[in-house]
């Protein structure tokens, strides 16, 4: 199938009075709709972008980085993570409901999660939230007429809050042997989704993606999108948001909330500068007035968002913890900051909290060109009911090559007894160059060349972690 492109036809004359109230809509704009562009972009990305090395179409898993543990080529995404095993799909719900199976994992850590377009995850399973047996999910949309066969239990049919979704499989990665790999992506091969009348037709079991055809998505593109499949929120330009927010507001997979007053306040601002339901946007025919002030509020809330990444969060001690209590559907800045520094990250802490870390236990940014060690008290590590794991990245949010080709220290190198304790403590080197000490060398974090930063996951984080009461330690810049 092929997608459908863009109209590019002229919309209605803005409304807004001003530039300056053109401008601080657009800065609105981007908070609110920040995280829904990516969602977009993304699912092109899976699903339509032909030459991406995940794209798989609609309702398939693709298993990512090839089922392997992800390398410094991995682009796809920002701060991914280096102690799990993904699985990840892009839901159409379109037609029909689809059945999702997940086999029985009894050995280590694993999640199915489900997330609408608002980031709003409406599915949290797997052994941290209902156990370890195999199960079978029907996922319906709204507004759908049929009927649902009788061996799903309640608990088992999820109703979607929109017609698309963003289906993500973590299986924890212990050790990263060859061995464990195999093993992992055979239980990946396990997971299936199956839209419902071939689920049916196929004597109520999954078929696996392998055994299905490559169903494109038919959503409505724009030339620009091609470019953007990598590094989406730093390489955007205004041209480029508006017009994803445009398509957004008029995908019909992608309902508006539900009585949401903010929405609706929002919605009317946006169509004072001509984006909305039922409404065409090209930024060709606007002229360079308009373009100039939409372009200064797009600036101010990239600004704003990376701003607030770094201190707008909850403190501890120096790690900046996104506290998130579920309420994507009004706090946009929240929202914006988990898009941009970790899209696809939980809406809610009931699955695990990210921790944000730029600078040194000086406030001075990271930096490549300095060596770091960061010290934990072996009484005192994380506490989580699961694992946690603080990978390293480029300024950018992306894994770099290095030697050992280790990305992240993690509390399973701990429990195996790889890493060095001395006198109670364990002390991570983090530098660009290879320590001189075997000792450091089996310790040691390497870092990028240039700036770097860290996005560290608590998988079953205790309260400290989420209020921030834990105290997590800091890179020291050695002097």
């Amino acid at each position: 199938m092929i997608a459908q492109k863009f109209r590019e036809v002229s919309g209605s004359a803005p409304e807004a009075s001003s530039t300056a109230e053109v401008a601080e809509i657009a800065e609105e704009a981007y908070l609110y709709g920040l995280q829904q562009v990516i969602f977009y972009e993304t699912r092109y990305n899976y699903t339509q972008a032909e030459d991406s090395n995940v794209y798989v179409g609609v309702n398939r898993y693709c298993f990512v980085n090839e089922g392997k543990p992800i390398t410094p080529e991995f682009k796809a995404v920002v701060t991914p993570n280096a102690t799990t095993l993904y699985a990840t799909a892009f839901l159409d719900l379109q037609e029909e409901p689809v059945v999702m199976e997940v086999p029985e994992i009894t050995d280590r850590y694993f999640s199915l999660q489900l997330m609408d377009q608002y980031g709003i995850y409406f599915l949290y399973a797997g052994n941290q939230f209902n156990g370890t047996r195999a199960r079978a999910y029907l996922i319906v949309p709204e507004f759908w007429g049929g009927k649902i066969p009788a061996g799903f239990a309640t608990t088992e049919v999820i109703h979607a809050p929109s017609r698309t979704a963003f289906a993500n499989i973590r299986i924890a990665m212990m050790e990263g042997s060859e061995e464990e790999v195999r093993h992992i992506n055979a239980l990946q091969d396990q997971c299936t989704i199956t839209p419902l009348s071939k689920w049916i037709d196929n004597g109520h079991r999954g078929v696996p993606g392998k055994d299905q055809e490559l169903v494109p998505g038919r959503y409505r593109t724009f030339p620009r999108m091609a470019e953007l499949v990598s590094r989406q929120v730093d390489r955007q330009t205004a041209e480029d948001f508006f017009t994803y927010l445009s398509l957004v507001l008029n995908d019909p997979g992608m309902p508006l909330m539900k009585d949401s007053r903010k929405e609706a306040e929002m919605l009317s601002r946006l169509a004072k500068i001509g984006i909305g339901p039922g409404k065409d946007f090209l930024w060709s025919e606007l002229d360079r007035k308009m373009q100039n002030s939409l372009t200064e509020g797009f600036i101010n809330g990239h600004k704003k968002v990376k701003k607030a990444t770094q201190e707008n969060l909850v403190y501890m001690n120096g790690w900046m913890v996104l506290n998130a209590e579920g309420g994507f559907d009004t706090e946009y800045l929240t929202r914006a900051v988990m898009a941009d520094a970790g899209w696809g990250g939980p809406d809610s802490n009931v699955s695990h909290v990210g921790g944000f870390l730029f600078v040194d236990s000086d406030g001075k940014n990271l930096d490549g060109k300095y060596s770091y060690t960061l010290s934990f008290d072996m009484d005192e590590l994380p506490p989580v009911t699961e694992f946690w794991s603080i990978p390293i990245y480029d300024a950018d949010g992306y894994f770099v090559a290095n030697e050992l080709n280790r990305y992240t220290i993690s509390s399973f190198m701990v429990d195996r007894g790889d890493l060095h304790i001395k006198d109670g403590k364990l002390t991570i080197y983090i530098q660009h160059e290879k320590p001189s000490d075997p000792a450091r060398v089996q310790n040691w974090l390497p870092a990028p060349e240039g700036g770097f930063r860290f996005t560290a996951r608590f998988y079953g984080p205790k309260i400290p972690i989420v209020d921030g009461s834990y105290n997590m330690p800091r890179p020291v810049r050695v002097k």
